[in-house]
């Protein structure tokens, strides 16, 4: 005596399958993703507890751009860690400086490109491996095209005069030859 099913019941029966295996599949691509997340949170709340600022959440997408807003921060990683890894200082930067309620401003986003620097010291780089990133990513960016920002030319002249004379000599550099590739390493390998 067999189970007979009707057309409906193997529909049923479909979708049930293939929503199971919707679930399945987006549980295993939410492991892999909450390491990562995991990693970049750490470290923004050791970046928030050194300047005593409060709890800001991070969560990523693949784009390459970043965006503060109401003590979260949206992180694109679709190039790496070594390019987000500025990109989250410089949003942490307007997270500790109190910008917020969406602001946008060229005054705002100089400040946060020099706080950017102070974040990548706290998490360990020298001042000229931070200032080295921080100018770098300036070399990469888009500059005018993103609102808020000025062309990349004056963002490194803004940066570079807050930090004269020990900014002496920057200028952008070449990905391959990177200033501080164990740091970036030793990020990596939290992922």
């Amino acid at each position: 005596m067999g189970t007979r099913f009707g057309l409906s019941g193997l529909i049923r029966l479909a979708l049930l399958a293939a929503l199971g295996i919707v679930v399945l599949t987006g549980c295993a691509t939410m492991t892999a993703y909450n390491p990562e997340v995991a990693a970049y949170q750490a470290l923004a709340d050791q970046a928030t507890e050194h300047f005593h600022k409060g709890h800001v959440s991070i969560s990523l997408d693949d784009s390459t751009k970043g965006l503060y807003y109401l003590n979260s921060i949206k992180l694109g990683v679709r190039n790496g860690y070594n390019h987000s890894l500025p990109l989250l200082a410089h949003e942490l930067g307007h997270h500790i400086l109190n910008h917020g309620n969406n602001a946008i401003g060229s005054a705002q986003e100089m400040d946060a490109n020099a706080m950017g620097a102070e974040v990548l010291q706290v998490w360990g780089w020298s001042f000229y491996q931070a200032f080295d990133m921080r100018g770098d990513m300036l070399c990469r960016a888009r500059g005018a095209n993103t609102p808020g920002h000025l062309s990349r030319a004056e963002e490194i002249v803004d940066l570079k005069a807050r930090y004269a004379p020990r900014a002496d000599g920057f200028h952008c550099w070449n990905e391959n030859a990177m200033t501080a590739p164990v740091l970036l390493a030793q990020f990596g390998s939290l992922l």
